[in-house]
C-alpha cells in the first residue's frame, strides 16, 4: 500500500479544516494522523499559559515540523494542515517522494482576498483562533505564490475555491498522477487562476535548493 503526504492548504479563513477532514474521509482515508500548528499551539497554551503567543507559535511550528520529518522517516502517511505561507515543506515533500510517497494536495481559496480576514473575525467570534487582518491578508498572497511550486509536485491535486458563504466549496481544478490538469470553473478566482497558469506554464517551475529556500524564507 503506498504511503501519503497530505497536504491541506490555503488561506486564513479559507475553511481548510470543517471541509478536508471528512473529503479525505469520503477519500478512503479514515485514520490519518493530523498536524495542524494552530490546534497545537492551542494545547500548549493549557499547559503554559504564561507563554507568550510568539512562543507558543514558535514551539508548535517546531513540533510539527519534527513530527512531520518524524513520519516520513518511519513511512507513515499523514496530513499536514498549513497556511502554506512560506516554502518550508518543500525539502519535506520532496524527501517524502523520494521515500516513495505519494502526495496528495488539496488547497482551498477564496475571492476577494478581503474574504481571508472577514473570515477569520467570523471564527473569532466563534471562538476559534485569531489572526490578524494584515498578517491574513499578506498570507494570501504568499499562499498563492507557494501553490506554483507545490501544485506540480502532487500526485494528486485538488482545487478548490470557498468564496461563497453557502453551498460549500467549489473544484476549480484537479489533476491526477502528472496527467493534463482538468479545470472545472475557472474564473472564478483571479488569484488561484494566475498561480495555476503559472504553475503548469512550459517548462515547470524549477525546484529551489536547500540555500535558495533558506533566502525566499
Amino acid at each position: 500500500m503506498a504511503h501519503w503526504m497530505w497536504m491541506i492548504a490555503g488561506p486564513n479563513g479559507a475553511g481548510k479544516s470543517s471541509f478536508a477532514e471528512q473529503f479525505l474521509v469520503d477519500l478512503g482515508h479514515r485514520a490519518l494522523v493530523k498536524l495542524n500548528a494552530d490546534e497545537r499551539t492551542l494545547a500548549l497554551r493549557h499547559h503554559f499559559p504564561q507563554a507568550t503567543q510568539n512562543e507558543l507559535n514558535l514551539w508548535a511550528a517546531q513540533a510539527i515540523d519534527r513530527e512531520v520529518a518524524d513520519h516520513i522517516q518511519a513511512r507513515r502517511s499523514f496530513m499536514v494542515e498549513t497556511v502554506l505561507s512560506s516554502p518550508k515543506y518543500r525539502d519535506d515533500v520532496l524527501t517524502a517522494k523520494a521515500a516513495g510517497f505519494k502526495f496528495g494536495l488539496i488547497y482551498i481559496s477564496l475571492h476577494p482576498p478581503e474574504l481571508s480576514p472577514l473570515r477569520v473575525s467570523e471564527r473569532i467570534a466563534k471562538g476559534g483562533h485569531a489572526v490578524e487582518a494584515a498578517k491574513a491578508m499578506a498570507r494570501y498572497h504568499r499562499s498563492h505564490a507557494e501553490l506554483i511550486w507545490f501544485a506540480p509536485q502532487a500526485d494528486l491535486l485538488m482545487v478548490f475555491d470557498n468564496s461563497a458563504k453557502d453551498g460549500g466549496p467549489i473544484l476549480v481544478t484537479s489533476r491526477v498522477n502528472g496527467r493534463s490538469r482538468h479545470d472545472s470553473h475557472s474564473g472564478l478566482n483571479p488569484a488561484l487562476d494566475a498561480a495555476l497558469a503559472a504553475a503548469f506554464s512550459s517548462p515547470p517551475p524549477v525546484p529551489l535548493t536547500p540555500a535558495q529556500d533558506a533566502t525566499a524564507g
